[in-house]
């Protein structure tokens, strides 16, 4: 009897120090799968916030290029309009210009034509105005006494305009200086004999030619 009870008490110890172990292991078990699955929640949290820190560096690098980009779009487009304003600005001052020459030509033309329509066919005109009769000369003007020269031919024109009659049908008494390198005077009259003698000075504008000034019955 005490052979059985004492097997009975031995195995009982040892069905108890069996569970402790398995419970021990059981625990330690516990515990390292407890470490496995925090620690991958760890690493998983740690890998998504590098992750979202690494997406925002590379947002902000590219709104920072955007932002660059804009400004060096928006510098070029306020160079461009600039210089379309200043290009705008000479261009309107270039035809203003032209305009204004336009209108004083228009100008001499109109009194041109007014002294002509006023003017009697071969009747001198004495009290003007007058006006430049025009030029193909350029650069600086040197006044010119050789017959047949473009100055001399000039300077007949301009008596011509005063007269009212070409150069054939006056006699032309002599074409001279009057007191300065760019003044003139001529003592013309209607051919034949016994006509009328006028002395005329003529005064040069530059670009537009002789100009009579005026004109006296001798």
């Amino acid at each position: 009897m005490r052979s059985r009870y004492g097997d009975r008490h031995s195995k009982r110890k040892q069905n108890i120090v069996l569970n402790s172990l398995i419970g021990i292991v059981l625990a330690v078990i516990l515990v390292l799968v407890a470490n496995i699955v925090f620690t991958g929640d760890d690493s998983q949290q740690t890998a998504s916030e590098e992750q979202k820190t690494a997406q925002t560096t590379s947002d902000e690098k590219s709104n920072s290029s955007s932002d660059d980009s804009v400004t060096s779009d928006e510098a070029e487009d306020s160079q461009a309009s600039d210089s379309e304003s200043d290009s705008a600005t000479d261009k309107d001052s270039t035809n203003e210009e032209s305009a204004d020459e336009e209108k004083d030509q228009d100008k001499d033309k109109e009194a041109q034509d007014k002294e002509e329509a006023d003017q009697k066919p071969g009747e001198p005109n004495l009290e003007g105005p007058w006006e430049p009769v025009g030029t193909t000369q350029t650069g600086p003007h040197t006044s010119s006494y050789e017959l047949g020269s473009t100055d001399w031919n000039e300077k007949l024109k301009a008596v011509e305009s005063v007269m009212g009659i070409s150069a054939d049908e006056m006699t032309i008494w002599k074409i001279g200086g009057n007191g300065g390198p760019q003044k003139s005077y001529a003592r013309v009259s209607k051919a034949g004999s016994g006509n009328q003698v006028y002395s005329i000075e003529l005064e040069w504008i530059d670009g537009k030619g002789w100009k009579p000034v005026s004109v006296t019955p001798e």
